[in-house]
């Protein structure tokens, strides 16, 4: 008879960790690449061929306006100062898709053309790196969404793995659609 209560009371447990292990075996966009590997954490990974140029794909994502227009239902992004898009500008961002998610991250490289790559200042993401990279592909350009995800501590590993990991594949590859939609409509 002790050992029936107890064992109910652990199940919920086991439950639970058998899905975060899981869940990070189904993810298609998880990568390791040496590349990244000066960052540290779980390196996200979304691409899209869309046959534009770099440069014109490069201006729609470092215009606040343009960026707006194509971000997936929920999502409000801003620029703070220093304006034109440039190292330093403060990107914030808020979804509001069945929970609310917001962050604030810095400018901190950018190639025109080439790459971007911001540091997550505060939120679910803080510590964290998110790149943008565009690079010559046939007649096209394929652009590249990185987020490096340190998702330290076991509470933020469980949401990171149960939800936020599958709303964010979810939310970018919306966005990439919109993107590739727009730069390849006459």
């Amino acid at each position: 008879m002790l050992f029936k209560p107890l064992a109910r009371k652990t199940y919920p447990i086991a439950a639970l960790l058998i899905l975060v292990f899981l869940q990070g075996c189904s993810t298609k966009h998880i990568v390791t690449s040496p590349e990244y590997a000066g960052y540290g954490g779980e390196v996200n990974r979304h691409s899209r061929p869309i046959s534009a140029e770099r440069d014109q794909i490069f201006q729609i994502i470092t215009d606040e306006e343009e960026f707006r227009n194509i971000c997936p239902e929920g999502t409000i992004v801003s620029h703070e100062s220093p304006l034109p898009y440039q190292v330093g500008t403060i990107v914030k961002t808020k979804i509001d898709h069945i929970f609310t998610l917001d962050w604030k991250a810095r400018v901190m490289e950018i190639i025109p053309g080439r790459k971007i790559r911001l540091q997550f200042l505060d939120g679910f993401f803080s510590g964290g790196t998110e790149i943008w990279e565009f690079q010559e592909d046939g007649d096209g350009t394929r652009i590249s969404h990185i987020v490096i995800v340190n998702s330290g501590g076991i509470i933020r590993k469980i949401f990171w793995s149960l939800k936020v990991r599958r709303k964010h594949d979810k939310m970018v590859e919306v966005f990439l659609d919109n993107l590739k939609k727009v730069c390849e409509t006459p």
